[in-house]
């Protein structure tokens, strides 16, 4: 078993997390990402013959990812209503984690890409590999992961641009939420919503929640007051937390942890995508209190 004093000389604190944030852009897990790094580190120390380290971890990294993919096709073709990632919650960001985006808007971007198209695009262009060491990673031609990390490009450059939400966002969306329940009028949170506003719901099945994403005002805040509505021993309880780079609640009651929301906005500022994950397995990493669960 590796020790934590071996483990941070081989991989310091800042390039683990790096690591985990690139293994969770593939997979979207964060046990999974941070099992794969874990094995990285492990065999970076056993390797002698390693010149540039963050570039072989990284490699190290984005093929473990991609095997891992493959093993969770069949998982996500079958599952159960719209998917997004676990959320991270975080206790601290580091400037130079900022580049491997891990906003909701950016992973579901990335979702429509296929594996090696992220990988050309992670590689070359966030970690700065040249193509030919890229196409040795991946057992592609040079030509082929040129093409790829064009096309992963020129996706992320075409989606809508996003801008993070403060809890200061977040806490005008949830009062808006409480006084449409209020007055039973969607008119005012409806208002706050962007024209072309998403709305995706992950209870993977196992806890109720859209079996589609939710777009347009009326429908998105209906369903907002519909779900506000539904009583719950003691109200609702509100714990901010900071998540995937920008900030999100979890939403809970005295029967526990209920689900995490993170919203993102347009460059007026209206909230323009919402993200709840309800999915309990999703949830199993954040306590009630918003921290890492033990």
């Amino acid at each position: 078993m590796m020790m934590d004093h071996d483990r941070d000389k081989a991989m310091p604190p800042a390039l683990r997390r790096r690591l985990v944030r690139l293994a969770y852009r593939y997979l979207g897990s964060v046990s999974d990402a941070e099992d794969i790094v874990q094995d990285a580190a492990i065999k970076l120390l056993a390797s002698d013959d390693v010149r540039d380290r963050d570039a072989w971890l990284a490699r190290v990294v984005t093929n473990a990812s991609l095997d891992r993919l493959r093993h969770l096709k069949a998982r996500r073709e079958t599952y159960i209503g719209p998917w997004l990632p676990e959320p991270i919650v975080e206790i601290e960001e580091s400037p130079g984690d900022r580049e491997l985006d891990i906003s909701f808007a950016v992973m579901r971007t990335l979702e429509t890409l296929s594996p090696l198209e992220r990988a050309a695009f992670f590689l070359h262009d966030l970690f700065g590999m040249d193509f030919e060491t890229v196409a040795a990673t991946l057992g592609r031609s040079p030509a082929a992961v040129r093409k790829l990390a064009s096309r992963a490009r020129q996706a992320v450059k075409e989606r809508p641009p996003r801008f993070l939400a403060s809890q200061t966002d977040i806490e005008r969306l949830l009062i808006a939420i409480g006084q449409a329940v209020e007055t039973e009028t969607i008119d005012g949170l409806a208002a706050m919503l962007t024209e072309d506003i998403e709305l995706v719901s992950d209870g993977g099945g196992k806890v109720v929640a859209a079996l589609r994403m939710l777009s347009g005002p009326p429908e998105v805040a209906a369903f907002l007051m519909h779900i506000a509505r539904k009583p719950r021993a003691g109200g609702w309880h509100f714990t901010p937390v900071q998540a995937n780079g920008g900030a999100g609640v979890l939403i809970g009651s005295e029967a526990g942890l209920d689900s995490f929301m993170a919203v993102d906005l347009d460059s007026g500022g209206r909230i323009a995508g919402i993200y709840l994950i309800r999915n309990p397995d999703k949830l199993v990493r954040v306590s009630a209190n918003g921290t890492p669960a033990a």
